[in-house]
């Protein structure tokens, strides 16, 4: 299966506000350039109770792949991201993101730490277990879409309750760590390809040759697309 390494990771952390809104909407306080070493709070929800109605903030890691050698929208494609900490989380998800420039030109800015995300676009379904190994998140549709279409793939990882949901959850801190050392990869199933049909009842997906000849050579079958 092909691989493609991410080319650009920026990190950000957000500003710490009683107001639940200004801290998910404002800019980052800070950002890290393709961060290095173990971030055990690298995607994370923060609360702590306290005066004034207690304190919110957030971080997030916004990851920028080139997808120009992928010519065509591909079967299936997942992210491998290598965990880092004790995790504590209540879900994860991906979304779409335009942040450092679309295309991984520029590193992360802190105006882009929230400006940059479109929360209407998720990229992937809610992950609710995150691992100190290797996580695997499945790509959707939409995520593949892109992947075929567009020259970039820029995505932000979100912590989903509060953050992607909008909610003001005041339950706690939850997190999920990356460790940053390990290359954050993109791999996918290329696009089928040859006659895409069934053949006396067989499903394509199960055909690698019709007398001989390899599905990728073969237009028609009997005359028929």
């Amino acid at each position: 299966m092909p691989t493609i390494n991410a080319n650009r990771v920026g990190q950000g952390t957000g500003t710490g506000s009683s107001t639940f809104s200004t801290a998910r909407q404002s800019n980052a306080s800070s950002v890290t350039d393709n961060p290095t070493g173990g971030d055990i709070n690298a995607i994370q929800h923060f609360f702590s109770s306290g005066r004034g109605g207690g304190t919110h903030k957030f971080r997030r890691v916004f990851i920028h792949f080139d997808t120009s050698s992928v010519s065509a929208t591909p079967q299936d494609a997942t992210l491998n991201i290598q965990g880092s900490g004790t995790p504590n989380i209540t879900g994860v998800i991906v979304v779409k993101s335009d942040a450092m420039s679309g295309d991984g030109s520029t590193a992360l800015a802190t105006s882009e730490f929230f400006s940059s995300i479109d929360y209407t676009a998720p990229l992937s379904s809610e992950i609710t277990s995150w691992s100190t190994g290797s996580n695997s998140i499945a790509l959707n549709a939409t995520a593949l879409s892109l992947i075929g279409s567009a020259d970039n793939l820029t995505v932000a990882l979100v912590e989903h309750d509060a953050d992607f949901q909008n909610t003001a959850v005041t339950s706690g801190t939850v997190a999920s760590g990356i460790g940053f050392g390990t290359t954050i990869t993109l791999v996918y199933t290329a696009a089928a390809s040859g006659y895409g049909h069934k053949v006396s009842g067989v499903a394509a997906a199960s055909i690698s040759k019709v007398n001989t000849v390899a599905t990728a050579s073969i237009g028609k079958v009997n005359t028929v697309d």
